[in-house]
C-alpha cells in the first residue's frame, strides 16, 4: 500500500487539493495511493508512507517519529530530502509567473528547518537578477524584502507552499500591504511535473 501523508489543516481547501494530488500521482504511478494526515493514530501495516513535508521542523522530528514507532510501515524520506527538484520546480513557477528578467523572493515557513531548500534555491540564483529566501511570517519576511527592493520592478514572490490556503492568503496580504507591484507565484503542487515527481518518489522505494 502506498500512502501520501499530508500535514492536514482546518482549511477544507487543503484536503481537497491533497486528494487531487494523490489521485494524479496514482495515475502517474499506475498504482493506488491513499491519502492520510499527520493526525492519524497509526499507518497500515506494510505501507510505504511518503510524508508531504518540505521542512525539517516539529512534524518531521516529532510527529513522524511517533507514527514510525507505533506503525509497522516503511517511512520514506520526506520531500525535504529532495530539495533540488523542489527548488527547481519553485524556480520554474516563478519564471512562468512573470515575464522578462526578475528579482525573486522565495518564502519558506521558517529559515530553520528549511536550510537545504534555501541552499538549493540559492544555487539557482543565475536564473534571476537577484534572489532572496525569507520567512513567510517572522523577520526577515516578505514585507521586509519588498521594502528593501521598493525601487525595483519585476519582482516575483514565490511561496514554498504545497497547497492554497491561509498561508498563501497571508503571503498575498503581505504583498498587498507593502504596496508593491510584486507578483505572487502559485503553489508547488500546481507545477505540471509535481504528480510525476511524487510518483517517482514511490518508484524509487519500490526499486530498493
Amino acid at each position: 500500500m502506498n500512502i501520501l501523508l499530508a500535514h492536514g489543516s482546518s482549511d477544507s481547501r487543503h484536503a481537497t487539493q491533497a486528494q487531487q494530488l494523490t489521485d494524479r500521482a496514482a495515475e502517474e504511478l499506475g498504482e493506488a495511493i491513499e491519502l492520510r494526515f499527520l493526525n492519524s493514530e497509526m499507518m497500515p501495516e506494510g505501507a510505504k508512507v511518503l510524508p508531504l513535508l518540505l521542512g525539517e521542523g516539529w512534524h518531521a522530528k516529532v510527529d513522524l517519529k511517533k507514527l514510525s514507532e507505533v506503525s509497522i510501515c516503511t517511512m520514506l524520506p520526506a520531500l525535504s530530502a529532495r530539495s533540488i527538484p523542489i527548488a527547481c520546480m519553485a524556480s520554474d513557477l516563478a519564471k512562468e509567473a512573470i515575464s522578462g528578467n526578475s528579482s525573486a523572493v522565495f518564502a519558506v515557513y521558517h529559515i530553520e528547518g528549511f536550510e537545504t531548500i534555501a541552499k538549493a534555491l540559492h544555487g539557482l540564483s543565475t536564473r534571476f537578477d537577484d534572489l532572496s529566501v525569507v520567512e513567510m511570517h517572522q523577520s526577515p519576511n516578505v514585507s521586509d524584502q519588498l521594502q528593501q527592493w521598493k525601487e525595483r520592478e519585476n519582482i516575483i514572490v514565490q511561496p514554498i507552499a504545497l497547497f492554497e490556503g491561509r498561508t498563501m492568503e497571508s503571503v498575498r496580504r503581505s504583498v498587498e500591504q507593502s504596496e508593491s507591484d510584486a507578483v505572487v507565484g502559485p503553489v508547488l503542487s500546481s507545477h505540471i511535473a509535481f504528480p510525476a515527481f511524487i510518483a517517482d518518489c514511490f518508484r524509487e522505494s519500490h526499486a530498493t
